[in-house]
């Protein structure tokens, strides 16, 4: 079915003239077309000014015409680090660093992650899908069209399974496109916090084997930080994933400058996820690899921790993608708006360098970016129809949901 929408009071297209992501300056090339229009199927087949429909109707004959004068319509958002499969409940860790604990101090003590994981392991595969259904749902309400989820609440291969399973069924479930990361070394398990290197034995010789002969992620990830993986182990695990042919992401530098950057650079990984204490050193590396700087401003808003030198990123020419690290301990939202008003209060970003962060270069952190991420012709069409007159109004009207229509594939998906 064709669908011609004119009269847009916005159109923000993300134009990437032909480039996989846009890096440094060119993050500002939004090319936002003012009362235009879009011609789609399943694919974008024409994008214009609606001065140019009249003949466009007769040549194509669509099945259906909106108008949506005083609307803005941009690309879906690419939310490309997410945890949201899993059970439990850490407000009350949440109340406690409000009086004063820390993100490390809890976990030391056992708890963060490990409470996760815990409730996870406990939970049936029905119960872990029934919960991110809940947060998938919200997601895809705030203008969520395309989400990475990582496991990493298990720890144990029945558990990491479990939860690769759960993200399998979701993606059966939902219009949303959902890929899968495999995170079986986000933290260390109870039953090995004093044998560490088991640990990481049953990850590189039980754990990716099954996962990859289960087809069950594209990714593998790992936690590289102060208190959690150490370059060495971390290369180990990535080495093993690459032998099974999967891809790396990276948690790279959030609680201190560890080098974890260098790392991912190292082995060319999609993404360098947080970033909060990165190196020049580390920069310049990302540059040099081409990987994708994925800024999560909502965890350091979150925990209360200094935001990644986002600036600094984009004038050394980096591509920086932006999303929400939704999970349950350390930044508990599926908005991507939010994450976007965050960036640029806190991190000092441009609206046109947030936009397209949180859709082109989202894409391209998920190798996505020629069929989705922006609004050009022979892409899937994937928008979000906003119920404000422009694309500015967006971060100036902030704290609220100002999502309208959701379209996927060309079909609308949800109205809110």
């Amino acid at each position: 079915m064709k669908t011609l929408l004119k009269n847009i009071s916005s159109l923000v297209i993300i134009d990437s003239k032909g480039k996989k992501k846009l890096c440094g300056s060119d993050m500002n090339n939004i090319s936002e077309i003012k009362d235009g229009a879009i011609l789609f199927d399943e694919k974008i087949l024409w994008i214009g000014n609606s001065s140019e429909t009249k003949e466009l109707i007769l040549k194509e004959k669509p099945d259906q015409i909106f108008e949506l004068k005083n609307k803005t319509i941009i690309p879906g958002f690419v939310d490309s680090h997410t945890h949201i499969v899993f059970a439990g409940n850490r407000s009350n860790e949440f109340a406690r660093r409000l009086r004063g604990a820390t993100y490390e101090e809890i976990a030391n003590e056992g708890g963060g992650i490990l409470t996760t994981v815990k409730a996870t392991r406990e939970a049936s595969i029905e119960q872990l899908v029934q919960n991110a259904s809940i947060i998938l749902k919200n997601a895809i309400a705030h203008g969520t069209t395309t989400i990475e989820i990582k496991s990493g609440y298990g720890l144990s291969i029945e558990a990491e399974i479990k939860q690769l399973r759960a993200i399998k069924q979701l993606n059966e479930i939902f219009p949303i496109r959902i890929i899968p990361t495999f995170l079986g070394a986000h933290d260390f398990p109870p039953e090995y916090k004093n044998n560490k290197e088991k640990y990481i034995d049953i990850i590189c010789n039980e754990m990716i084997p099954k996962v990859a002969e289960e087809r069950l992620a594209i990714y593998v990830d790992a936690f590289v930080d102060k208190g959690y993986y150490t370059l060495a182990q971390a290369e180990r695990i990535f080495k093993t994933a690459v032998k099974f042919g999967l891809k790396i992401r990276v948690h790279a530098d959030e609680l201190a400058n560890v080098e974890a950057a260098s790392l991912a650079a190292k082995f060319n990984a999609l993404s360098a996820d947080h970033l909060l204490f990165i190196s020049d050193q580390g920069i310049e590396e990302l540059k040099k690899s081409g990987t994708i700087a994925t800024l999560l401003p909502g965890t350091a808003y979150f925990i209360i921790m200094p935001y990644a030198p986002a600036r600094k990123m984009i004038y050394n020419d980096l591509a920086i993608a932006l999303a929400t690290d939704c999970n349950p301990g350390s930044c508990f939202t599926e908005n991507m708006q939010i994450i976007l008003s965050l960036a640029v209060i806190n991190m000092k970003m441009t609206a046109e360098e947030a936009l397209t962060a949180a859709t082109l270069n989202g894409a391209a952190a998920l190798e996505l970016s020629d069929i989705c991420g922006s609004l050009e012709v022979g892409k899937q069409a994937d928008f979000s129809i906003l119920n404000l007159t422009s694309y500015t109004d967006l971060f100036y009207h902030f704290g609220v949901n100002h999502v309208e229509e959701v379209w996927i594939a060309g079909k609308k998906i949800h109205k809110n």
